[in-house]
């Protein structure tokens, strides 16, 4: 039996008969997004792949979390959340992404410093960010060598890590340069909160840092900025660790994705 037709979804969503499919926005390892437009209005409608599960993704926190960052103002909130069948209907929101060459500009990273702030400090609701989880997952379901080895390091680092319960904070947790969007009006909004959850704020800044190859110069000014202040020796020392631990878990990330 063939799975239903994107079209056919759409229709069948609630007040989106008349609306049609415009193009595919992308087509990743986990789900694959679409432009659909009705009347005057666009959204961006997400369909998961059979990979959302198995790599652990959490639709229920994710709904959770997308409830408490919209009430803050920080992102549209969904039309349509289905988190057992996978699918989810959101605004569309006009904007440029960044790419790295954005975030090698002082302004854009102080920018982006004060978003995170201001996600950092709203309530720590929905699940803790199982990070430790997600490295046994990844090692797991590779079961190579090479894979061991990464998520032994990954370990290891995630234990040097010393985060105090109180400096936990609701992080976005995938700061990748294509889930930030450039208005009209130079605000930085973020986007695709799939992996949101509890954590240590650092390693959203972390994400940022390493993901993009940033100098030390760059990520010191943008630690600075985040921190609205110089960092303390402790806060250095932490950040490096989140940045190694970054490293490790990207290469484990891209062993698993590549294998898929």
């Amino acid at each position: 039996m063939q799975p239903p037709s994107v079209s056919a979804i759409l229709s069948d969503l609630p007040g989106m008969q008349d609306a049609r499919l415009i193009e595919r926005l992308m087509d990743g390892p986990t789900n694959a997004s679409y432009l659909v437009e009705r009347g005057h209005e666009q959204f961006v409608l997400r369909l998961d792949k059979p990979e959302a599960a198995r790599l652990g993704l959490d639709r229920d926190n994710e709904r959770v979390v997308c409830e408490a960052i919209a009430a803050a103002g920080l992102t549209p909130s969904y039309v349509y959340f289905d988190t057992a069948a996978g699918v989810c209907l959101r605004p569309f929101i006009p904007g440029r992404s960044l790419c790295r060459d954005d975030l090698l500009k002082r302004a854009t990273l102080e920018r982006l410093a004060g978003v995170l702030r201001r996600l950092h400090r709203l309530p720590p609701v929905g699940a803790r960010f199982d990070v430790a989880g997600a490295i046994r997952r990844y090692s797991a379901q590779l079961a190579t060598p090479q894979a061991t080895a990464l998520a032994g390091r990954a370990a290891g680092l995630l234990a040097e890590i010393e985060c105090d319960s109180a400096a936990l904070a609701l992080c976005h947790n995938d700061l990748v340069a294509e889930n930030m969007l450039e208005t009209g009006e130079g605000a930085v909004l973020l986007i695709d909160w799939e992996y949101a959850a509890v954590g240590d704020p650092y390693f959203d800044l972390a994400v940022v840092v390493r993901h993009h190859q940033l100098d030390a110069a760059l990520a010191g000014r943008f630690f600075d900025a985040y921190l609205q202040r110089a960092a303390s020796a402790e806060e250095s020392a932490r950040f490096g660790l989140q940045c190694l631990f970054y490293d490790a878990l990207l290469a484990l990330w891209n062993l698993r994705v590549g294998s898929a």
